[in-house]
Formats: structure tokens, C-alpha cells, sequence
């Protein structure tokens, strides 16, 4: 994976890593939004942006971006989840679920963060 990619995956020590979900939430919004390119001049901002060339912005898939993830958990024994309230966009949770089920089934074991599990014991 890229860096860049690493961005909500960190290493929380031998075997374990730390999945922020708030940060994968904002990754995959960036996935699937629609880009706008500044070559079309009939929006509001059209004059603004006339002469301008297209953007050359090149996002990957959705799926391909989990795939790689998926990747990168294999040979880890424990994944920490942190932010799980980001999980709410249904595309995302499918997503997320059918990695936290592989690895799973690869004999992984999930686990809360701690400070969510601190969250959780206060209310």
C-alpha cells in the first residue's frame, strides 16, 4: 500500500493494528464521489474556472481500495477498531464487514479500541 493509504491503519504493536473508522469513512466518501472537472463552464462558478484544464484526479475503486486492505491485514492476529459510529454509510459497513468476516475466518480476532471501550463503560 501506498502511504498515503496508511493514513486510518496503524500499527498498535506485533501482529495488531489500529483501523480508524472515522478516517476510512473520509477516504471512502473521496472514492465515491462524483468529481466535478473544471472544464464545464455552464456551472455558477463556470467563469471562474474557464481556461482552466481538467483535473487529472485518479482514484482507485472502492473495491480495489478494500481488496489492498484486506491484503494488509492478512498475517495479523488482532485488529482494533476505532471511530465505529463512522460506519453508518450502508456501503461502507458492507464493505467493512465482509473484511472484519475474512479475517475472522483467518482466525483474527476484532477488537473495540480502548478508548471506546472507556466510552462504552461510561454510558
Amino acid at each position: 500500500m501506498k502511504r498515503r493509504d496508511f493514513l486510518f491503519l496503524t500499527h498498535a504493536g506485533d501482529g495488531c493494528m489500529r483501523l480508524s473508522c472515522r478516517q476510512l469513512y473520509m477516504h471512502y466518501r473521496d472514492l465515491t464521489r462524483e468529481v466535478s472537472h473544471g472544464a464545464n463552464t455552464s456551472t455558477e462558478h463556470g467563469e471562474w474556472w474557464a481556461g482552466e484544464p481538467e483535473s487529472e484526479l485518479v482514484l482507485e475503486s472502492p473495491d480495489a481500495f478494500f481488496r489492498r486492505l484486506g491484503e494488509a491485514l492478512q498475517g495479523k492476529r488482532r485488529l482494533e477498531l476505532a471511530d465505529r459510529e463512522w460506519l453508518g454509510d450502508a456501503g461502507l459497513r458492507r464493505q467493512v464487514e465482509r473484511i472484519l468476516k475474512a479475517f475472522r475466518a483467518a482466525g483474527g480476532e476484532v477488537a473495540l479500541s480502548p478508548q471506546e471501550k472507556t466510552a462504552e463503560s461510561m454510558t
